[in-house]
């Protein structure tokens, strides 16, 4: 007796996430990244385009439409060139404020385990110098 194994056809419902290095990204994406998980995708939308017209964040490839015309309208299915959007990412932030950004988020993990480790009771917190 033998086992065959025929893997499940993959539907437009559950395909499986992008590949790491994929050369374009989704709405979604550019949620992660911007931190904005609170938005939904109207919402989303409207921030993506005021930062097109504000801030100078790279425009969604052109989508077809019905009847064969093309738009860059920004909406949930749109697609950008991930290397794009990941350098304004990098760019937004000057870098003074990106190291003032870093030295603040490591402070605020240093507090955070020194006060789990005192409210764990056999740990203490040593604050320096010599006994």
């Amino acid at each position: 007796m033998s086992l065959h194994f025929s893997p499940p056809s993959v539907t437009a419902t559950a395909l499986p996430p992008a590949p790491i290095d994929a050369p374009t990204c989704t709405l979604s994406y550019i949620k992660r990244q911007l931190g904005r998980g609170d938005f939904g995708d109207r919402r989303m939308c409207t921030y993506v385009r005021a930062l097109i017209q504000q801030e100078g964040f790279p425009p969604p490839l052109p989508c077809m439409l019905r009847g064969g015309t093309l738009t860059r309208e920004v909406t949930p299915k749109s697609r950008w060139i991930r290397s794009a959007v990941d350098a304004w990412i990098e760019d937004f932030l000057p870098p003074a404020n990106a190291a003032a950004v870093d030295r603040l988020a490591q402070a605020a993990a240093a507090s955070e385990m020194d006060s789990m480790a005192a409210n764990l009771g056999r740990l203490t917190v040593i604050t320096g110098g010599r006994a």
